[in-house]
């Protein structure tokens, strides 16, 4: 049973259910028609002997019988006795023993050699103190024999309709398994395959195999867009330590291709150095967003007064605004607090806060905001740089994507910081979103 197919199984329970539901059927029918057959009998040998006494009548101490007393009524076969037992009309049937004693008002099988009979006796005693015994015998032969007949036809016409039944059980089961069959070779198609665009079958029916079919697929396109995000991780990531690599290599080999004056060993160093101090910088990022698989593993939460924490971290970021000739102002709600990982909110803050000055214009603005409501806790970096446009908000998120070149000024900037921002945010249960304006400037918020 265990290797056995699905379809097979079902088949194979649908038969047995099948044949013990036909088997108790026809128990049911054979003992039900039985009974009938007997109350019948009886109701039949009852009426028989009741109604004979209507031909009898006692008068002067003398028995008269009608010319119309019928001793054999629908089967029955009838017998007038004397008191003593003897008998006064009728003849006892072929086979029936004829020494069987009498018994007033009950039904009795009498098995012989030959056959078996319903016995129904009735005692009347008339006003003139004369006594009459009659006695019904009804052979069963005709039950029987209705009984064997019933049984023989049933016997015929209940394996045909049973093997209708389950020919037709298996063809409904082939049937609905075969949405089935299609999506297992579609799946083995694809699992062989190279090409994870391809999708399993849904069918036109809503069913329960359609919605299945939907979560595969909808799982498929999640893990396509996921292999498709890894494949270009990985070029990313090997682009990214391709460029400073270069560099390193490049200075080395005109350090040893021939003597150099102190200032230029000293100079060419510094590039080494500089190109070693961004290469770890971007591995330091990637060896955070690589634990971004489990983001509860690694969040250590706490209760944090997010309030002074914000102050503390603009506080430190005024500097690097004012070199950038850019104007930070911060409008904070007192005594907000939140449970999280305080050395990543503070990451968080920092990216987009830092991203604002550096992709601002001189003399520009930013506004920080920090609210609170009765269900969430909105954080809000707000600038008039040179903005975002539609097309890059829907990849800023992801992981290595620049805006353009010309944005990727800085040495350290690798693409990894509004994603570590994405990612933090989720991590606490919260989102991120952007709404910016090209030539405008942009906003962030966090929703914690």
């Amino acid at each position: 049973m265990k290797n056995m197919s699905i379809k097979k199984r079902v088949t194979l329970y649908y038969s047995m259910v099948l044949i013990i539901i036909t088997v108790l059927v026809f128990g049911v029918f054979i003992v039900t028609i039985d009974l009938q057959t007997n109350t019948v009998s009886k109701s039949t040998l009852t009426s028989a002997v009741q109604n004979s006494f209507d031909d009898i009548e006692s008068e002067h101490n003398t028995l008269e019988i009608d010319n119309d007393f019928d001793s054999y009524y629908k089967g029955v076969t009838l017998l007038v006795y004397s008191e003593k037992g003897n008998i006064i009309k009728g003849s006892v049937p072929a086979g029936f023993t004829k020494t069987t004693p009498l018994s007033s008002g009950s039904y009795r099988k009498i098995k012989t050699a030959s056959d078996t009979w319903l016995v129904y006796d009735l005692y009347n005693v008339y006003e003139n103190g004369q006594a009459v015994w009659i006695r019904g015998i009804y052979a069963m032969d005709n039950s029987e024999a209705t009984l064997r007949s019933v049984m023989l036809i049933m016997l015929i016409i209940l394996p045909i309709l049973l093997l209708l039944a389950i020919l037709a059980g298996r063809r409904i089961t082939k049937k609905a398994f075969e949405p089935i069959s299609n999506i297992t070779e579609a799946a083995n198609t694809i699992s062989t395959g190279k090409d994870l665009s391809k999708r399993l079958p849904a069918g036109t029916s809503k069913d329960e195999l359609y919605y299945l079919t939907e979560t595969l697929n909808d799982m498929m396109a999640r893990l396509e867009n996921a292999f498709d995000a890894e494949k270009q991780f990985n070029s990313d990531v090997s682009h990214e330590l391709k460029t400073p690599m270069a560099v390193v290599l490049s200075e080395c080999e005109l350090l040893l291709d021939e003597n150099h004056e102190i200032e230029e060993y000293k100079e060419s160093i510094e590039v080494i150095q500089k190109q070693c101090k961004r290469t770890m910088s971007m591995i330091q990022q990637l060896l955070q967003l690589s634990y971004t698989m489990d983001k509860n593993a690694i969040v250590e939460k706490e209760t944090i007064d997010l309030s002074e924490l914000c102050k503390d971290i603009l506080e430190e970021l005024q500097s690097k605004a004012k070199g950038r000739d850019v104007t930070l102002a911060a409008k904070i709600q007192d005594g907000v607090t939140i449970e999280g990982d305080q050395t990543l909110i503070i990451r968080m803050i920092e990216n987009l806060v830092t991203n604002a000055i550096k992709y601002n214009r001189p003399q520009g603005h930013i506004w920080f905001a920090l609210n609170k409501n009765e269900k969430n806790t909105i954080i809000s970096v707000k600038d008039d740089g040179i903005g975002i446009s539609q097309k890059d908000q829907r990849n800023i998120f992801n992981r290595f994507y620049k805006v353009s070149k010309d944005r990727a000024f800085e040495d350290d900037s690798f693409g990894l910081g509004l994603s570590m921002v994405k990612w933090i945010a989720e991590a606490h249960g919260g989102k991120v979103s952007v709404d910016s304006t090209e030539g405008e400037g942009s906003e962030f918020i966090v929703t914690l």
